[in-house]
């Protein structure tokens, strides 16, 4: 049979894309792969509209008898523009724009105070990657963590004289949405890349690969999540402008680097209030505003400073990839002094067969610390103030939250992938084309000097700064089962301890324990998918 030269020209890349050495894996190696299989489905689609055309009898091409038969064809309606079509515009749309996402649940059962066990929905992520054009890109990425619902319902009226604003909030506990990515990138060069928008900060590895369903166990890292050494929590992302690309070094080491300009971490207030019912007394009314280190606002910037972040990392071979990043910038308003956070990290992975070892160390320094308490102290006034009449009792306290001059840690995992034959053969293997188990394990550790343990000041004078060293220390086990390279099922069993006789809750958000309590296990069942 003979092949046009378009069909060639499709068997000449393919043939050289196989003959290619294998470049080095970055981590956005599998967002080139499926860039790499939308080019080729187009290349393919291109081919049988050719082919379709060639088939296709020209116009007035009917026989005589046909001719002569068929009635005259009536008046035709005005024609759409020529080469567009309703399914033509709908292949565009679904060529250049890939929805997706990823989900994650678990259920968490230990000895702890609250929750003794549980089923956590820990996150709904909706993903679009829009190709805008040859060399613009677009990327949204919408987080709903452990998030059901929100209502809020507003009325103003107007009655027997009086005017009436009520207004009612509904929503469930610990729920969080928020919009994690936003940027739209412009490729000058593979090396040269400018990009703009909500990024994710490129320090560490998990912060930049911190979907769940490519992990294998249910709970995320102290380092990045539970007891953060990170300037903020992951998934951390900041508003700002910057560039990243790709130098291929030889045939098979690429090296990347990303570096952004962005608003930085800083300060920010954080309101819980409490209303407590007391027999036989006054209603209890207490406010506690926490100012904590956190991202920084898609609006003004508090600082009115910028913060610089940046990563590079080398891959020699696929499958191992070594890298390095920073973070500097103001995290103070600018209703206090300028004190600045910093952040360096070093981050690998190395792939051996079926063994992979992966891993990340951060250390991060907040300078100032006392001087910024002893500043909160004359904003403040007074940590803590209570007001009380015959029905209600007011208190008001104010906190300095998360703040330590230095926190550092790390956490390495360790996997070994494989499939027992036995399984082969039964549902969970024949359906699947290369089902996996893997055997992983963590060990983390985090390190905080200098963490803020009590705060006081009245009449806008420091009267108490106590501060302490302490460490989280963390290890799990587990097994996860991988029916298709995007969906896992995960079983784990971690243990976590601080100093003797201090409690968790002081060092970490990821669970409460009971009180004064410095050890806790916590069986873990989890599942997540991405689509």
């Amino acid at each position: 049979m003979k092949l046009s030269k378009r069909t060639t020209m499709l068997c000449t890349v393919l043939a050289a894309l196989a003959a290619r050495p294998v470049p080095a894996q970055d981590t956005n190696l599998h967002e080139k792969i499926e860039r790499m299989q939308r080019q080729l489905e187009e290349m393919k689609r291109e081919l049988e509209a050719q082919e379709q055309q060639k088939s296709a009898p020209p116009p007035g091409a009917a026989s005589g008898s046909q001719a002569a038969a068929e009635p005259p064809a009536p008046a035709a309606e005005p024609a759409a523009p020529a080469g567009i079509t309703a399914s033509g515009v709908y292949r565009e749309i679904t060529d250049r724009v890939q929805l997706g996402g990823y989900g994650s649940f678990r259920f968490e059962h230990s000895g702890q105070e609250m929750p003794e066990n549980t089923f956590t929905l820990r996150r709904l992520v909706l993903t679009a990657d829009a190709n805008i054009a040859p060399r613009l890109r677009g990327y949204v990425e919408l987080e709903f963590e452990r998030f059901r619902k929100l209502e809020l319902e507003k009325n103003a009226s107007f009655s027997d004289g009086e005017f009436e604003v009520e207004q009612a909030i509904e929503g469930t506990n610990h729920s969080e949405i928020a919009l994690e990515q936003a940027w739209l990138q412009f490729d000058l060069y593979d090396w040269l890349r400018f990009r703009g928008g909500a990024i994710l900060v490129p320090v560490g590895r998990f912060n930049l690969n911190h979907d769940d369903n490519r992990w294998d166990l249910p709970r995320r890292p102290l380092v990045d999540r539970g007891a953060p050494v990170l300037p903020s929590t992951a998934a951390w992302g900041e508003l700002g402008v910057g560039f990243n690309g790709e130098v291929s070094l030889t045939d098979t080491v690429l090296s990347a680097y990303q570096l952004y300009v962005v608003n930085g971490v800083t300060l920010d207030s954080t309101i819980e209030t409490i209303a407590t019912a007391r027999e036989g007394d006054t209603t209890r009314i207490a406010s506690e505003v926490l100012l904590e280190p956190s991202t920084g606002s898609f609006g003004l910037d508090n600082k009115n400073a910028k913060a610089i972040a940046g990563r590079y990392a080398v891959s020699p071979t696929l499958g191992t990839e070594i890298a390095t990043s920073f973070y500097w910038g103001r995290y103070t308003p600018d209703f206090l002094d300028s004190q600045n956070v910093y952040s360096i990290s070093g981050d690998g992975i190395y792939t051996y067969g079926p063994f992979e070892v992966e891993g990340e160390y951060v250390f991060t320094h907040f300078g100032g610390v006392e001087e910024i308490a002893r500043e909160f102290a004359t904003v403040a006034i007074d940590s803590e103030s209570a007001l009380e009449n015959e029905a209600v009792e007011n208190e008001v306290e104010f906190e300095l939250a998360n703040l330590a001059t230095t926190k550092q840690g790390y956490w390495l995992e360790m996997r070994y992938r494989f499939w027992p034959e036995l399984l082969k053969d039964t549902v969970f293997g024949r359906p699947f084309q290369h089902p996996q188990l893997i055997a992983v394990a963590r060990g983390e550790q985090v390190w905080l000097g200098g963490l803020i343990r009590e705060l006081e000041f009245r009449d806008g004078v420091l009267t108490a700064f106590d501060k302490q060293n302490r460490y989280l220390d963390r290890v799990t086990a587990g097994l996860a089962y991988r029916p298709v390279p995007t969906v896992v099922f995960q079983l784990a069993y971690e243990y976590s301890f601080t100093n003797s006789g201090e409690s968790l809750a002081d060092v970490t958000s990821a669970f409460v324990p009971k009180a004064g309590e410095d050890h806790v296990g916590a069986l873990l069942l989890g599942a997540a998918f991405g689509f």
